[in-house]
């Protein structure tokens, strides 16, 4: 059954960061951005490279592998050579917990 899931806390991820994750057998990435949370899958659509192992660029982020970036709010390709985007996952705060809804 579908339902939000505690992945972190505020402590875990500093603004600026990201952690990757493995929730129900599903690699995330947390991103904070100005202490805004967002989940992607933690796979590029280009090469299956992790994303985590990127980088944050404003409200995108960039594929370590060919620089392929993707939304943080819509996980939707911005730069090539990904042409397909990439699973968003619903994120809630919870006082200082970080769910996420798989």
């Amino acid at each position: 059954m579908p339902g939000f899931v505690k992945v972190a806390t505020k402590t875990d991820i500093p603004p600026g960061e990201m952690r990757s994750f493995v929730v129900d057998h599903t690699q995330i990435v947390i991103c904070n951005v100005n202490n805004k949370y967002f989940a992607l899958a933690d796979e590029c659509s280009h090469d299956s490279a992790p994303i985590s192992d990127g980088h944050l660029d404003g409200d995108q982020i960039v594929c370590p592998r060919h620089g392929a970036k993707f939304e943080l709010l819509t996980g939707k390709v911005t730069a090539h050579p990904a042409v397909v985007g990439i699973d968003r996952y619903e994120v809630k705060i919870d006082g200082e917990d970080i769910l996420v809804m798989i």
